[in-house]
């Protein structure tokens, strides 16, 4: 969710969203997901640092030769 949020607001605004900036677009999903507020802002923060580290756009899903993928 929060990768295709980040690719959707480059291609029509033309700017990277920050943690702060992602997180009114992820409220309330908590409940739907089970999870905490602070797990998915933890989440929005460390994609955040991600990018900024690999300097892309978007990150891909790694695979490591099976079902298992994590974020890369």
């Amino acid at each position: 969710f929060v990768n295709e949020l980040s690719r959707r607001s480059i291609k029509e605004r033309g700017v990277f969203l920050s943690a702060y900036d992602m997180h009114p677009y992820t409220k309330g999903a908590g409940k739907e997901l089970g999870l905490h507020s602070q797990t998915l802002q933890c989440i929005a923060g460390e994609y955040v640092t991600r990018r900024k580290q690999f300097k892309k756009v978007r990150l891909n899903w790694r695979k490591s030769g099976g079902v298992r993928r994590s974020l890369g």
